[in-house]
Order: C-alpha cells, then sequence, then structure tokens
C-alpha cells in the first residue's frame, strides 16, 4: 500500500523508534483533496501539499486518532502485507510532517533553511502568474520542444566553430563595463529561470505559492515556490515545472553563441561569450541532483519518490553512524542499491559547492589588500562556524539514537586525533598570489594596501598568468627577487580580473621577477603565483585562510 508519488522534505529530526504499540495521531493542519483520478488523493499540511496518496492510505491516515495502535491499524488497514512492509510506510509519513508534534508550519514571507539559505517572499505569486499567463500565446507542446532543440543545436555548432575565441575570454580580463551589464543581464535571465517555473506550474493547472529573491548558499538570486506541481497528476508535467528554468538558460546560451558568431564588435563580442558560458555553467550546476536544484526536482519527480533526498541521507547517515559507531540495523527509508550513495553524495554535495564559492570570493579579492582580506576572514569564521554547529547537531542527534556511549566517546575521541595527526603531518603546498605589471623590461610583483610585513622569499619560483574571470592561463615563469616595497598605481587588472581603460588603483611593489623566457609575449598585467615551500596542512590552512588574506595575499594550494 505505497503512496502513489512525492513529499515535501523536512528537515531530518531524532525520531522514537515506532513499535507496535505506537499510537500516531494525525496532525491537525493536514488535509486531503481528490485528484482526477478518484485512486489518488493529496496530503496537504497547512494549505500546501505533502503527498500524493491512494485512497486507502487516506482511510489509513484518518483512521489515527491518537488511541488506535498501530498493531490494530495494520490489521485493518493492511493485514495481507507483511508488518516489515507497513513500517516504513509510516515511518515516511511521520517524516513527511504528517503527525501531531512532527509538523513544521510553511515558509511564509520570511524563511531560513539551513545551512546557507534566507528568502523574502511576496504570498500573491498565484495572481502574478495568472497575469502573466494570459499575455503568453499558448503553443503546441511539440511546436516547443521542436524550437528548443534546433535552438540548442544550432548554439552546440556556434560553440564548437568558436572554441578557440571561448578559450581566450575565459582567461581574460573583462572590462567593466561589460561586466556590469554581464551582471545585470544574468539577473534578469534568473528572473526568467524563476518565472519560467511559475509560468509552466501555471500552464499545467498550479498555483505558484510563493515568489521572491534569496541567498542561497552565499550566492544572491530569485525563486518562485512550485510545491503546487505535487497535485499535477502526470508525472511528466512536474518534470516539465522543474526542466523549464535550466531550458531558459540553455536557451539563452545558445542565441548569445549565434549571436557572437555573427557581431564583429569585440566589447560586444566578449560580453555574449561570457554571457553564454556562464548560462551554461549555471545549466550544469542546476542539473546537479544532490542538490535541491532543478536537476533534484525533476529526478524526484520522474522517479516519483517522495522526499528523494532526505529519505537517501537518512540512510547514508545510519550507514555511517553503524560503520563508526555500531548500533542496531535500521529499516532503509528506500530499498535500492544506490539510497546510501545517493545519500552520502547529498550530504558532501551543498559541502562543496560552500568551500568554492568561498575559494571563488576569496580568489576574487587576493590582492585587495588588508581590509578585502579582513572581509574573507570574516566570511571564513562564518561559514566555519556554521559548519561546527551542523556537525555537532549530527553528533547530538547520533548519540541520541540509542548507540554505546562507550564507543560513541572512544570512536569520537580516535577520530579527532586521527584528524589532528592527519593534519600535522600530511604535506601541502603553499603558494600566495600577487598581481604583476610589465614596466618596460622589468616584471614587477604588485599588491593592494600598504607596507608589506614580511619579506617575500628570494629566488622563490613564481608562475605568471593572466587574470580571468573565470579562468587563468599561464604566459610564463621565472624567480622572485625582494625589493623594498615602494608605492605606486596599477591599472586594476593587474589586482582584479577586470579591466578599465584610464583606472589605476594604488599597490605596492613587493618583489622582481626574473624571467626564464622572453618577456616579449607577457601581457601587460596579470596574475603571480610565487611558491612559498611545503607546510603541514594546519600550517596551510592557517597561513591560507588567516595569515596571508589580512597581509593582502590569498594563498592557494
Amino acid at each position: 500500500m505505497p503512496p502513489t508519488s512525492l513529499s515535501r522534505g523536512r528537515r531530518s529530526r531524532a525520531l522514537t523508534p515506532l513499535t507496535p504499540d505506537t499510537r500516531p495521531r494525525l496532525a491537525t493542519g493536514v488535509a486531503f483533496e481528490p485528484t482526477a483520478d478518484d485512486a489518488v488523493w493529496i496530503a496537504v499540511l497547512h494549505g500546501v501539499p505533502s503527498s500524493r496518496v491512494s485512497r486507502a492510505v487516506v482511510a489509513l491516515l484518518r483512521a489515527m486518532d491518537g488511541e488506535t495502535a498501530l498493531r490494530e491499524l495494520h490489521g485493518r488497514f493492511a493485514a495481507s502485507e507483511p508488518w516489515e512492509s507497513f513500517l516504513p510506510l509510516i515511518e515516511r509519513f511521520r517524516a513527511s510532517g504528517l503527525f501531531e508534534g512532527q509538523t513544521t508550519r510553511p515558509p511564509g514571507r520570511l524563511s531560513y533553511r539551513p545551512p546557507f539559505t534566507v528568502q523574502i517572499a511576496t504570498l500573491r505569486a498565484p495572481a502574478l502568474f495568472r497575469r502573466l499567463d494570459r499575455l503568453i500565446v499558448s503553443l503546441s507542446r511539440r511546436t516547443v520542444m521542436v524550437a528548443l532543440v534546433v535552438v540548442l543545436v544550432l548554439g552546440a555548432l556556434a560553440a564548437l566553430l568558436q572554441r578557440h575565441e571561448l578559450h581566450d575570454v575565459l582567461i581574460a580580463p573583462m572590462s567593466l563595463s561589460g561586466l556590469v551589464v554581464l551582471v545585470v543581464v544574468l539577473s534578469l535571465i534568473t528572473l526568467l529561470h524563476e518565472g519560467a517555473h511559475g509560468l509552466t506550474l501555471t500552464r499545467f493547472g498550479g498555483r505558484p505559492r510563493r515568489a521572491g529573491v534569496m541567498l542561497f548558499y552565499l550566492t544572491p538570486a530569485f525563486f518562485v515556490d512550485v510545491t503546487d506541481g505535487w497535485r499535477l497528476p502526470d508525472r511528466r508535467h512536474r518534470v516539465a515545472v522543474a526542466l523549464a528554468g535550466p531550458a531558459v538558460h540553455a536557451v539563452v546560451a545558445a542565441l548569445a553563441l549565434l549571436a557572437a558568431l555573427v557581431l564583429r564588435h569585440p566589447p560586444l563580442r566578449e560580453t555574449l561569450l561570457l554571457l553564454a558560458l556562464s548560462c551554461a555553467a549555471i545549466v550544469v550546476l542546476n542539473l546537479i541532483p544532490f542538490v535541491r536544484f532543478d536537476g533534484y526536482i525533476a529526478l524526484m519527480s520522474a522517479l516519483d519518490e517522495p522526499n528523494l533526498r532526505g529519505r537517501t541521507i537518512r540512510d547514508g547517515a545510519d550507514f555511517v553512524t553503524r560503520l563508526l559507531f555500531g548500533g542496531p540495523p535500521t529499516r532503509p527509508a528506500l530499498t535500492t542499491w544506490w539510497s546510501v550513495p545517493f545519500g552520502l553524495a547529498s550530504l558532501l554535495t551543498p559541502v562543496v559547492l560552500v568551500l568554492f564559492a568561498v575559494a571563488r570570493i576569496a580568489r576574487a579579492l587576493a590582492g585587495g589588500g588588508p581590509v578585502l582580506g579582513l572581509l574573507v576572514v570574516a566570511l571564513e569564521a562564518a561559514v566555519a562556524l556554521v559548519g561546527v554547529a551542523l556537525v555537532a547537531g549530527a553528533l547530538h542527534r547520533v548519540l541520541r539514537s540509542g548507540v554505546s556511549r562507550v564507543r560513541f566517546v572512544s570512536v569520537g575521541i580516535a577520530l579527532v586525533a586521527g584528524v589532528v595527526l592527519a593534519g600535522s603531518v600530511i604535506p601541502m603546498p603553499v603558494a600566495a598570489t600577487y598581481g604583476f605589471v610589465v614596466d618596460g623590461d622589468r616584471v614587477l610583483l604588485v599588491r593592494g594596501g600598504g607596507e608589506v610585513d614580511r619579506t617575500v622569499p628570494e629566488g622563490a619560483p613564481v608562475v605568471l598568468l593572466s587574470n580571468g574571470i573565470l579562468a587563468n592561463g599561464q604566459v610564463g615563469e621565472g624567480t622572485v627577487q625582494p625589493q623594498r616595497a615602494e608605492p605606486t598605481t596599477v591599472p586594476v587588472d593587474a589586482l582584479f580580473p577586470v579591466k578599465a581603460d584610464g583606472v589605476t588603483i594604488s599597490a605596492t611593489i613587493v618583489a622582481r621577477v626574473d624571467l626564464l623566457g622572453p618577456s616579449a609575449e607577457l601581457p601587460p598585467t596579470g596574475q603571480a603565483r610565487v611558491e612559498f615551500g611545503t607546510r603541514n596542512l594546519w600550517q596551510t590552512l592557517w597561513t591560507t585562510g588567516v595569515v596571508l588574506p589580512l597581509s593582502g595575499r590569498q594563498d592557494e594550494k
């Protein structure tokens, strides 16, 4: 008697194990709505769809009055099924918040989702999208799909013809005016992306509940709440709602590539190519199924598996808990071979994304002086504190799950000791990032800010790179020859991956570079990576995360 479709995710929490004597009570905020197919109903929690369930399950849930034991409910509604199959169904509904004491209020105008998402929304989205839907010409699904495929194929061909130009703009600094235009255009496209979700849902008969702006994994963005999509009876429609947003970015990328192929105005062409690359990267990121991005929603809809990510995370966490701390085996929340690896990937991917975002921000501010370095350290500290809080919460849940306290403490001490020891013996290369400028026949290392507070190692190897906004390409190499700190002014692109004709910023010359090859092929400015030798992991992290940012330099491995 399985539920027929999807449920909304909830925060994981420590739950008392269910037994045959457990007497669950249906939450007061739960209601049931029939669909066009009378065999399928929607469980609604505080007006928000929570699960797609069968008529038999509706009867089971309505019988949960807080006085009837699960043993009796099993006999009345699922006597033909073994207890081992019945119990996971009940656990699934409890995890979905359908039982008294487990409910959570749906997000409103202001909401926070751990670890790094804050949303500010309007609740008038349904009326807004109904008006927009009336303004858009209705086209057949076949027409839309054919047009989409044609545009994407032409865009792929245009990318192939311009592959060298795409590489060049990837590793080159971007004009300041072009960057401003790119940021504005990408913001508008993101608005269209979210609007496509809402309009597609509206076209299929659903109601976007909320819309607004959010800070998502340290990145500002728009959003539209399409939870009402679970009311759609056709899973293909739910997949279409999820993929409508990435389709917008894919189409824009293709059109930008086609326009760049035709236009020959260099600044405009550069902006179009970077727009195409940015949109393509957003599409790839959105299709990652291990975070609550569009790809995950599409996968969950296609598989018709309720709360896919939350259930697999539970299985992954249970696997790690048993591996490290022992404890009795638990019933899998999802009975597939890939549940544990998918859950572990869902736990790790957000961590990787946050660390990548912090690294990109730190990289963009490298060489900008102690003030910007202080900003980097503050961001790192905030992320570290959130990480510590999440780990502490996970360990608290493990301890409450009934594992042996002796083993918990012993394994905890062993893990801490192992991490400390590994960090003390693992060697890590340390490199600091500066800017460089070519002054006649001299190549000078520069950084933002005032006086240098430490000497650059004499003879240290240095790699000279282009200062691209998305990537860097090697343009030369040499060794460092320190000199007395000397204030100067340099072009913006000597320290940041943007360029502006005639605009200079204050900097300090910290050393010169003895090149190992000719200087004629060097760009006038760029990025320099100076190798500082090898240290253990903890020293590298401290130097990278604190010492060098505050002294105006940024470490890299």
